[in-house]
């Protein structure tokens, strides 16, 4: 069993990811009122409903939602490690 984790020497993240992990916090949001704007905009008979937008809507809310997590946890271990 390795225990070099269990003393704090866990891998850190490569500069560039730590650099700009903030950022995939405000593209996690960006998608999110995308595909929440775009079946709201379906409603309301302003944009045609299609499988290709009902899709694209679904997909954006999905990758919004992973995104935003995984950017979360990541800045919160980055500002730990810090």
């Amino acid at each position: 069993m390795d225990y070099r984790y269990y003393r704090g020497d866990r891998p850190k993240l490569p500069n560039k990811w730590v650099k700009h992990i903030h950022k995939l916090r405000y593209i996690g949001t960006l998608m999110l009122l995308g595909g929440v704007l775009l079946p709201w905009l379906m409603v309301l008979d302003i944009v045609e409903t299609s499988y290709f937008w009902n899709f694209l809507s679904m997909g954006l809310i999905s990758l919004g939602i992973m995104s935003y997590i995984i950017g979360f946890v990541y800045n919160s271990y980055v500002d730990r490690a810090d």
